[in-house]
């Protein structure tokens, strides 16, 4: 009850209880949320469950719940930046299905390429960086390569033409391999390209 600090003819305080006594309850221990996996490599591949997965998990402490979430972030693999989640599929098991890819439909990047005979031999680029292998087939007629050369001050005007070679499947990864011919003006006269160059990409798919 409280107590009357104050009174007159046209006013009254009133003062608080001295002490106020709040229990508060946690309550029951709820579902835990949604966890998202960064997994190096395809979750439904059975080698990849067994030793990457597996090993997540248990650092994590944790078993797989419906609505969980992994990402592959294995450059080079099929399903490089595609979200999986665990939900329920065929024959009312749980299964993972691609979600979403989180991957860019393009390349941008730079490279330094010492000129050898008048050309420059460009770092196979990965393909899974720029284009989801599951939409298809995919080939030089598809790719659009944009591309610019940055000479040291000393260097002159460049003229150049570019040439994409068949992929490169070895090790299991799909890669574009690049050359640059060109020839190079210095001192009034034109010659094979020299020096080390800075070659600036920008790739897409057409």
């Amino acid at each position: 009850m409280a107590d009357i600090l104050l009174s007159t003819e046209d006013l009254t305080v009133f003062g608080g209880p001295e002490t106020v006594s709040l229990d508060l309850d946690f309550g029951p221990t709820g579902d835990r949320g949604n966890f998202i996996i960064g997994l190096q490599g395809d979750p439904r591949d059975a080698t990849v469950a067994s030793t990457t997965l597996a090993d997540a998990l248990s650092a994590l402490n944790i078993s797989l719940s419906p609505l969980d979430i992994v990402i592959d972030y294995l450059a080079g693999s099929p399903t490089y930046k595609t979200m999986f989640q665990y939900v329920r599929g065929s024959g009312n098991s749980f299964e993972w299905q691609p979600l979403l890819s989180l991957k860019n439909n393009f390349y941008s990047g730079t490279q330094t390429v010492v000129a050898a005979d008048g050309k420059l031999t460009l770092t196979p680029i990965n393909i899974t960086y720029f284009y989801d292998l599951a939409s298809g087939p995919i080939t030089a007629s598809n790719i659009n390569v944009q591309y610019s050369i940055a000479s040291s001050p000393d260097g002159g005007p460049v003229a150049s033409n570019m040439v994409i070679n068949e992929f490169i499947t070895s090790s299991g990864v799909l890669a574009v391999p690049i050359e640059i011919n060109g020839v190079e003006y210095i001192d009034g006269s034109w010659g094979p390209i020299t020096g080390t160059k800075v070659v600036h990409l920008f790739i897409s798919v057409v």
